[in-house]
């Protein structure tokens, strides 16, 4: 039977990284603002951008997709304007 729970995998145990196994986070603990700035300086250091051409080819995706989109919302738009006026004219 496809409902049969009678062999399920039991429940994780809190020290094995289970739901209870969260630790409460310290509210008093904060980080200075140069300490802050520093973290996202090592953060933006990690990303990797794209190279130009990457770039323009992305650019050139969206606009294109975003062209049919709107065409596609225009177009409804119109024939259901046009389905609106005929029927209750």
């Amino acid at each position: 039977m496809a409902t049969d729970t009678r062999d399920a995998a039991p429940a994780p145990a809190p020290s094995a990284g289970g739901r209870g196994a969260r630790v409460p986070r310290d509210r008093g603990h904060r980080t200075t603002p140069a300490q802050y700035y520093r973290e996202i300086v090592s953060e933006l250091r990690k990303v990797i951008y794209p190279s130009r051409h990457e770039l323009i080819t992305y650019v050139i995706v969206v606009l294109i997709f975003v062209s049919a989109m709107t065409a596609i919302v225009a177009g409804l738009d119109y024939a259901f304007t046009k389905a609106v006026i005929g029927i209750f004219g």
